[in-house]
């Protein structure tokens, strides 16, 4: 708790005493010089005066000790008591695109990272989010938007469809009932538009890095990266060209590696090299999970980025003061009915 205005309230309070010490010596002087009334001993004997007398100095007492809270109170409501807390703003001007590979072999991560990610959208407040997966060619699953109603929805469709676990997909199974066959092509049409490639990486990243918009609004920009970077085929760019491309728009990298089957290390070093090297962060986890971590690193840095700075925020707290003084002066009144 602290005192805003403290120096009014001393200043109430000093003239208050003030007032009451000029009283209090007036009153004094006048008993000095009584005023003398004739035929008047017999007042004393009366039981109904000596009562009267008795109930109103119990009600000037009573309305003394009424108006020290009032004056008290009165000085303390002036001199505002607050409470202050030091917060960060929240920054809900971001833009971030979810940019999967839906080659086969990540159907397994796609699937977990989908859902968490529906999982996270009740705690988004202002932030846009965009879908685009990629295998030979990408598609849009959708824009960037923030109705939350439809992310989710969505990304749980998507989850959904891509999810073959329960098939044996891993066991080499490939006999699926006709609806799921359905859905999962549904979800990754578009994505194989070149015959005999897969997971082309480069040009994934580098259509992902042209799905946002607004490009004169001051709004951070981020994209979720997920790829074991296995290509099979013959990319337009090379992967560092892409991360130039998407640097260049002023948009940052966060890149998901849950590793690789068939690539050697030599996979995970080229996109660490293209992440890093373009100030980016590379989580290499085969964790799902780990897209909360991503999310609360990208939170945490573009509010910076953006200039959100902790304030000092204080809370005024008036009721106490306002209800007693309040009172205090229904009660003066009330006395000084009585006392008339």
């Amino acid at each position: 708790m602290v005192m805003t205005f403290w120096w009014v309230t001393l200043l109430l309070l000093l003239a208050a005493l003030a007032v009451w010490g000029i009283t209090f010596w007036n009153r004094r002087a006048m008993r000095k010089a009584p005023v003398l009334v004739a035929n008047s001993q017999y007042l004393d004997r009366i039981p109904s005066f000596v009562r009267a007398q008795r109930v109103a100095k119990v009600l000037r007492v009573l309305q003394i000790g009424i108006a020290v809270i009032a004056v008290v109170s009165a000085s303390v409501l002036s001199g505002r008591i607050a409470t202050e807390r030091i917060e960060t703003p929240e920054f809900s001007s971001r833009d971030i695109v979810l940019c999967l590979d839906v080659s086969g072999s990540m159907y397994e991560y796609d699937t977990e990272i989908l859902s968490t990610f529906a999982e996270m959208v009740d705690s988004f407040d202002g932030e846009r989010v965009a879908l685009t997966i990629f295998n030979s060619t990408s598609r849009t699953v959708f824009p960037l938007t923030n109705d939350y109603d439809l992310i989710q929805r969505q990304l749980e469709e998507g989850a959904e469809a891509i999810d073959f676990d329960e098939f044996g997909y891993r066991l080499g199974n490939r006999d699926y009932p006709e609806d799921k066959v359905r859905s999962y092509v549904d979800f990754v049409e578009g994505t194989r538009g070149i015959p005999d490639q897969a997971s082309v990486v480069p040009d994934g990243l580098a259509s992902c890095g042209q799905v946002f918009d607004q490009a004169d609004t001051e709004r951070s920009r981020s994209i979720i990266f997920a790829t074991d970077n296995e290509v099979n085929g013959e990319p337009i760019f090379t992967l560092d060209e892409a991360a130039d491309a998407v640097a260049a728009r002023d948009i940052d990298l966060y890149t998901f590696y849950p590793g690789a089957y068939d690539c050697g290390p030599e996979c995970l070093e080229e996109l660490r090299s293209a992440t890093e090297g373009h100030d980016g962060s590379l989580y290499e986890s085969s964790d799902p999970r780990a897209i909360p971590s991503i999310i609360d690193q990208i939170q945490k840095s573009q509010a910076q980025a953006m200039g959100a700075e902790p304030t000092v925020v204080r809370t005024d707290h008036p009721t106490f003061g306002f209800v007693l003084t309040f009172l205090s002066l229904i009660g003066i009144l009330v006395l000084g009915w009585r006392a008339r």
